[in-house]
């Protein structure tokens, strides 16, 4: 699902020589799905309910395809269409898979979030790398073919989901219990959607900053392109290593630890007078280490912190309306900030003050089992 828009970045320039796009117009190609995933979160959480998880998901997906097939004419109209309908996809798969992990894996979720979550990253990664050389051997027309094919991998995944006839496939309003009261007023809900979107907020805004910044400092962008990819495949590592971590309190609180560590230490160390390629790289190891568990913990108090799968999809329905709102406006933010002050000093600051918040947000989930606890 992050496929469709981290393959737009290494092949933005040939999109705007084959349809004459501005550089302006060009943004909101990884602008609009984040946009996307703030405003209609809570539409899939409603949908669900109604027709069931398995058939939205497949409903999703299609929507996804038609988008990627869009993409595939040259035409500005088709291009920022395409990207809206894939922006809807992936928010429906975004909210809607967890509570699937939830329901269809109830013992063993942090395996199946496990999974998911390697998959996105691994296949995000490889895009970033793949695209860009099939573009110098293919036409640009042949690329994108390609990548509508493979979001075809999604929906004959939904049909293998829907006829397996081992799990439960009814509507979530009818198989799971009504809610003790609206999940918007509860705390603990609150406090994994501030979790979520502070994760997002950093890991976006770092991802789009982080050349610039490191350059910023006396690296080539060559340099500063490997030291962000290397945050990127510091994520795929730990997608791998959380659930040797998430199924005991002592361990998410060591990922607790990291995740404030690692976002706080890798962004001001930035500012430290040592600009060696280690240094670079052990940096952008933290904030690597840091996104990578940030993401997946975050994920795992969606399915362990709710009693079924109705509670998941209305938590992660609501975390990922606010969070990706915060990774929406983070990037902006940031470039705002570094154009009033001339230099990223206090944008790295502030990342220092949001990784000793994310890491509070994280204990105080910790202390709470489930959402609705406290309810008589």
């Amino acid at each position: 699902m992050r496929l469709p828009i981290t393959a737009i970045p290494p092949i933005i320039h040939d999109l705007q020589r084959a349809s004459g796009l501005s550089a302006t117009v060009a943004g909101l190609l990884t602008s609009i799905p984040l946009l996307t995933f703030a405003i209609f979160s809570s539409v899939f959480t409603k949908a669900s309910q109604r027709w069931g998880t398995s058939h939205v998901l497949l409903f999703a997906f299609l929507i996804l395809s038609l988008g990627a097939g869009f993409r595939v004419l040259p035409q500005v109209v088709a291009l920022l269409l395409g990207t809206f309908l894939i922006g809807l996809g992936i928010d429906g798969g975004n909210v809607i898979i967890p509570a699937i992990i939830k329901e269809r894996m109830p013992e063993h979720p942090t395996r199946g979030v496990s999974l998911y979550t390697t998959s996105m990253v691994l296949m995000s990664s490889l895009a970033t790398g793949v695209v860009g050389l099939l573009t110098t051997k293919y036409s640009l027309t042949t690329t994108m073919t390609g990548l509508f094919l493979l979001s075809l991998v999604s929906v004959i995944g939904c049909l293998l989901l829907l006829g397996d006839h081992s799990a439960e496939t009814r509507p979530a309003a009818k198989a799971e219990p009504r809610l003790p009261r609206s999940i918007w007023t509860d705390r603990l809900a609150w406090l994994i959607t501030l979790f979520f979107g502070l994760q997002a907020l950093l890991y976006y805004s770092l991802v789009t900053w982080m050349p610039t910044i490191f350059q910023s400092v006396g690296y080539t962008p060559t340099v500063a392109a490997m030291l962000v990819t290397i945050l990127q495949l510091a994520c795929l590592a730990c997608a791998l290593l959380t659930p040797l971590f998430a199924n005991s309190k002592g361990g998410k609180r060591f990922m607790l630890a990291v995740i404030g560590l690692g976002f706080g230490c890798g962004s001001v160390g930035v500012l430290l007078p040592i600009h060696t390629l280690i240094m670079g790289g052990l940096l952008a190891l933290l904030m690597g280490i840091a996104s990578g568990f940030s993401f997946n913990l975050a994920i795992i108090f969606f399915t362990q912190k709710t009693s079924n799968g109705r509670e998941t999809i209305e938590v992660s329905g609501m975390a990922q309306t606010f969070g990706y709102l915060f990774a929406t406006v983070g990037p902006f933010s940031f470039g705002l900030l570094k154009s009033w002050q001339g230099s990223w000093q206090s944008t790295l600051i502030i990342c220092l003050v949001l990784a000793i918040t994310i890491f509070i947000t994280g204990r105080l989930i910790e202390r709470q089992e489930t959402v609705f606890q406290d309810q008589p």
